[in-house]
């Protein structure tokens, strides 16, 4: 009886202990899960972030091109313009001395 009751309590004492390890089981695993999920809202979050930085990028990049294009071609009218007026003064010096 004694060896009955002593095999009953083992019995029982490992039963508690497989429940308390299912329980500690399940809570890791419940972790697991939720690290995964943050993890993967994080990647998401800095691929988003990735994608704004690039956009930007390029948009500055767009920009200081249009701005390179705008500032050569104003250049390129001041030449034109000193040209013609080099050429119209030119053109009267040579009017003045025919006559």
């Amino acid at each position: 009886e004694k060896d009955l009751s002593e095999l009953q309590s083992l019995i029982e004492a490992h039963f508690i202990q497989r429940k308390k390890d299912e329980e500690e089981l399940i809570a890791l695993v419940n972790r697991i899960e939720k690290r995964r999920g943050e993890r993967a809202e994080q990647q998401r979050i800095r691929a988003e972030k990735e994608k704004e930085r690039q956009a930007r990028l390029a948009e500055e990049k767009e920009r200081r091109e249009q701005e390179e294009q705008r500032k050569k071609h104003d250049e390129d009218a001041k030449k034109k313009k000193a040209l013609t007026n080099m050429t119209h003064q030119y053109g009267g010096i040579q009017q003045k001395g025919d006559s």
